[in-house]
């Protein structure tokens, strides 16, 4: 389950397609990075290459863009986390 709901994070970066991240992306991927390091080894190079493949997709997007997709993503990691009891 844990891994399915990071992927789907992940994932909508995809979707939601600057040199750089915004601020907001900078905090967010910080934070999936956390979360990704907690998850269970098996895992966590399948995640990581989600991770690094949907941070270069997202850095090629105006600042504006990235704002708003990192916003969302922010909030869905907070519910996976509440629904994960983290």
């Amino acid at each position: 389950m844990k891994k399915l709901l990071v992927a789907v994070l992940l994932s909508g970066f995809a979707m939601s397609a600057s040199a750089g991240l915004s601020k907001s992306c900078e905090t967010y991927f910080a934070e999936i990075d956390s979360f990704v390091s907690a998850a269970p080894a098996a895992q966590q190079a399948m995640l990581k290459q989600q991770y690094e493949a949907s941070k270069q997709q997202l850095s090629a997007l105006p600042e504006a863009a990235q704002e708003q997709a990192c916003s969302q993503a922010t909030e869905q990691l907070k519910q996976v986390k509440a629904a994960m009891g983290k």
